[in-house]
């Protein structure tokens, strides 16, 4: 949590008075995610797609530059494939992005094409209480389309790329993938999973 409020607090507090008159966008989205897959020493852990969902709060800055909020929720499961020995049972969690972005769009009428580039964590959540709580450094890149019915509500449709990073010296697989003693070895990972998703859904716009 103490990591959560390092990202978000200051966002919310630089100039909040500067906020006043801007245009404010919320978004609500759930879409399909890609598991993606992170090669570890011992073996591979493969995690499984899924549906996912979550939020986002965009402030206008200047115009056609937002800087955006973002929660995006995946409910999945994933297993170890070892290069030698036995596949292991499966294991679900939850993938839990948290991203501060900078949004670049275009104003076309009622469709604004963006991009976004970003940063923050993921929090790797086990539905277990056998395995621990994992958290990383996350970057991520985006693109989409908003198609706004009226000046107030649209429709916004995106796909992003989800890069978790190594995070002091904590690989993704081992915590949550293989769910046992055998695990500590892969504490020092090489490559954690890249994601990807696809995801829609209505968007509501507050303007000055």
């Amino acid at each position: 949590m103490k990591k959560l409020l390092v990202i978000i607090i200051p966002v919310l507090l630089i100039n909040i008075s500067s906020l006043k008159g801007q245009t404010i966008e919320i978004n609500g989205s759930t879409g399909y995610q890609l598991g993606g897959k992170a090669r570890l020493y011992e073996g591979d852990f493969k995690i499984d797609n899924s549906q996912n969902y979550g939020g986002k709060i965009a402030v206008g800055v200047i115009p056609d530059m937002q800087i955006e909020i973002s929660y995006i929720r995946a409910d999945t499961r994933g297993r170890f494939f070892p290069f030698n020995g036995d596949v292991s049972e499966y294991a679900d969690f939850s993938s839990n992005y948290i991203q501060v972005a900078g949004l670049q769009q275009m104003d076309l009428g009622p469709i604004n094409p963006f991009f976004t580039v970003g940063m923050g964590m993921v929090v790797w959540s086990p539905k277990t209480s056998v395995l621990e709580t994992k958290t990383q450094f996350s970057a991520s890149l985006g693109a989409g389309i908003k198609y706004w019915l009226n000046e107030s509500i649209g429709i916004r449709i995106q796909s992003t790329l989800l890069m978790p990073m190594i995070y002091n010296g904590f690989g993704f697989g081992c915590g949550i993938g293989t769910g046992g003693a055998g695990c500590g070895s892969n504490l020092y990972t090489r490559v954690t999973p890249i994601q990807g998703e696809f995801s829609g859904g209505l968007a509501f716009r507050i303007s000055k």
